[in-house]
């Protein structure tokens, strides 16, 4: 196997024992592959930090706007009986909401948002890197590192108008980066991220794909899709990648 895709398979945790024998052996016999391990670990270790502090940032300011909200008061009528009425309508509310919090799972947008906090890993353009490779390639890896998936989308979309070059793995991330955006696109998420699995079924991405269309299906409340995608991971997946997590979400919806 290639040196760059052992590293990228190490960085998702998808390596084989077979693979993971080949790789520590590499690190061990090989200074320049030992050190290009280390380069990529400290870009995706550092990726992943300011990734998650950008959704935290996102979730706070949402915090801070509920509570900045005004809360409507209701005045006293002068008609007790209207006064006794909504204290009733007011009891049996809290009651049937204290009820659904009980018996209701958690909401299955706030089990994708904890899924989506950590950032899948960036697409492989650094060290080794293609010559050949196109400039709007390179700037949509650049952008998508960065978390400017708005600009990493226009990149990825100008780079398969030039060339048809592993246009899986181009849709896979044009889909993520519809996923990850401030303002979220599922929809097309979703459509890139089959059409991705559909271009190549074998391929690593596939069941990749089967687990963000999966998110994005929780995000968009459709439970009966993302039980079907989620699945799909467990089922269709060669390697262990995310089948604990897809177990545990199916169990939770």
């Amino acid at each position: 196997m290639k040196k760059l895709d052992l590293i990228e398979k190490y960085l998702s945790e998808e390596l084989s024992a077979n693979e993971r024998s080949e790789f520590e052996q590499l690190q061990r016999s090989d200074a320049d592959f030992a050190e290009e391990v280390l380069v990529a670990i400290t870009i995706n270790a550092d990726f992943n930090v300011k990734q998650k502090m950008r959704w935290q940032g996102l979730l706070n300011e949402q915090v801070s706007v509920v509570k900045e909200t005004p809360i409507r008061k209701l005045f006293l009528r002068r008609s007790i009986s209207l006064v006794r009425g909504i204290a009733a309508v007011f009891i049996l509310g809290l009651g049937l909401s204290l009820a659904w919090l009980i018996f209701s799972n958690p909401d299955a947008r706030n089990l994708a948002d904890e899924q989506l906090m950590e950032i899948y890993v960036a697409p492989k353009a650094f060290m080794g890197e293609n010559a050949n490779t196109d400039s709007n390639w390179k700037n949509a890896v650049s952008a998508y590192r960065n978390g400017q998936f708005s600009v990493a989308v226009a990149a990825i979309e100008s780079s398969m108008d030039i060339g048809s070059e592993k246009l899986d793995e181009k849709y896979f991330y044009l889909g993520l980066s519809y996923l990850y955006e401030d303002v979220p696109n599922y929809e097309k998420a979703i459509n890139h991220l089959a059409k991705s699995k559909e271009l190549n079924s074998s391929s690593l991405y596939a069941p990749k794909a089967h687990w963000f269309m999966a998110l994005a299906y929780l995000k968009q409340g459709k439970v009966k899709e993302a039980k079907t995608m989620l699945q799909l991971v467990i089922n269709e997946n060669t390697t262990n990648w995310k089948k604990a997590e897809a177990t545990a979400l199916l169990n939770k919806i």
